[in-house]
């Protein structure tokens, strides 16, 4: 489970979700076919220029998005856990959401500074600052209890995943 998919699945058009932050954020974040506009909230939280009050976005953002994130995680888990599955959740912001409350280990991909930046850039198409506003908002686990580098292809970081003695 990613927890930045559950998020942006939130955003889903007149969720309650979606309604705090429209409410938050105002109209102007909405495109024509009423989804929001991430790029556009993504500025209002991730700006470099106006840093106070972008990070004072991303706290009342964060208050609106990580509870649902949470609640959806939990009952996730729950249902898989009771199938006996093998459950794996994927979140930037783990101690935040506070991950290590549900899940029994805890895994760190880590990448080279200059592929990760170049990564995100292209996937999520933002600038520089953009990326560097978002990397601060992030911590590190002190003790994972596994280390992944992940510098090569997604076949190669499968590869290493599939190794990893999870039970």
């Amino acid at each position: 489970m990613d927890a930045d998919k559950i998020a942006h699945h939130s955003y889903r058009p007149y969720t309650l979700v979606w309604k705090r932050i429209v409410r938050e954020f105002g109209e102007d974040i909405i495109n024509k076919d009423d989804t929001i506009n991430r790029q556009k909230l993504g500025k209002i939280v991730f700006n470099a220029s106006h840093l106070k009050e972008s990070q004072k976005a991303l706290k009342k953002l964060n208050k609106i998005v990580h509870p649902y994130i949470k609640r959806f995680l939990k009952n996730e888990i729950h249902r898989y856990f009771r199938r006996k599955a093998d459950i794996v959740v994927v979140a930037v912001l783990w101690k935040e959401l506070e991950i290590k409350k549900i899940c029994d280990k805890i895994l760190l991909i880590t990448a080279d500074l200059d592929l990760a930046r170049k990564r995100i850039q292209k996937r999520d198409n933002i600038s520089p600052e953009t990326y560097q506003m978002r990397v601060k908002n992030q911590s590190i686990p002190k003790k994972p209890d596994f280390i992944v580098e992940n510098n090569g292809t997604i076949r190669e970081l499968n590869s290493k995943l599939a190794e990893l003695p999870l039970k």
